[in-house]
């Protein structure tokens, strides 16, 4: 009988233990699982830091002669003459960039040597008379604005320009040339967009208006008549690029 009492003590003595033992287990928290790391995003190729390059492509010109009322030699007094000229273009430029994420700011200096040449006859005295105008040197100062999508990046540019234009009339009923030569300033606005072909090797293509204003050209000629052209000059050119990036 003793034997009996001390078997069911210990039976229930050992199903309360169970029972605090699985009440504390429910007690205990589930283990959470981390949420997943987010792939780590590489950065954006770098187009910060110095370049340097050449250029080269084809470009137009629309010139603009009105004669201001010295003589009436060649053209009749308060007159406006029009000419178109086309040609190669081509030199160098040189630069630098500033990155913040994907957008680039940059400042860009070039001078490229300029063939826009083209000789007409007078609409005036076609038989006796050739006009001649010339754009042989253009340069730049711009600002850029860009964004780079990795290996390529379209940009806005504009900024000051001056050129070197020369500008020619001759009259063999006269005898007769009156020419000028002078530097034009202006401004310039254009695009294009450079695409990386290697770390710190980029080909472009781009795209420049620029409008170099008016001035007085042609203020005299070989006989010694009075002449007063002023002489504006605007011009198109899209050229290929090549540049080495001297930064990251």
């Amino acid at each position: 009988m003793l034997f009996r009492v001390a078997r069911c003590v210990l039976l229930s003595g050992c199903v309360s233990v169970g029972a605090i033992g699985l009440a504390g287990a429910a007690d205990l928290p589930y283990p959470v699982k981390a949420p997943p790391l987010a792939p780590v995003q590489p950065p954006p190729l770098s187009w910060a830091g110095f370049y340097l390059g050449g250029q080269i492509g084809y470009g137009e010109d629309a010139v603009r002669w009105h004669n201001l009322g010295g003589s009436a030699a060649f053209s009749p007094l308060d007159s406006v003459t029009r000419d178109r000229g086309n040609g190669v273009i081509g030199g160098g430029q040189l630069g630098y960039n500033f990155q913040v994420n994907r957008l680039v700011f940059g400042v860009e200096g070039s001078v490229s040597a300029a063939n826009f040449d083209r000789s007409f006859a007078s609409p005036y005295f076609p038989a006796t008379d050739t006009w001649s105008s010339k754009l042989t040197w253009l340069g730049t100062v711009t600002g850029r604005v860009g964004y780079g999508f990795d290996s390529w990046m379209p940009y806005v540019k504009g900024g000051f320009a001056a050129g070197g234009v020369d500008t020619t009339i001759q009259s063999t009923a006269l005898g007769a040339t009156a020419q000028g030569s002078s530097v034009h300033t202006g401004w310039t606005v254009g695009g294009g967009v450079e695409v990386k072909v290697a770390p710190k090797v980029s080909l472009g293509l781009e795209f420049m208006h620029t409008d170099l204003g008016r001035k007085t050209d042609i203020t005299s000629s070989s006989i010694g008549t009075t002449e007063s052209y002023g002489v504006g000059l605007r011009t198109n050119s899209i050229m290929g690029r090549l540049n080495y990036l001297f930064g990251r």
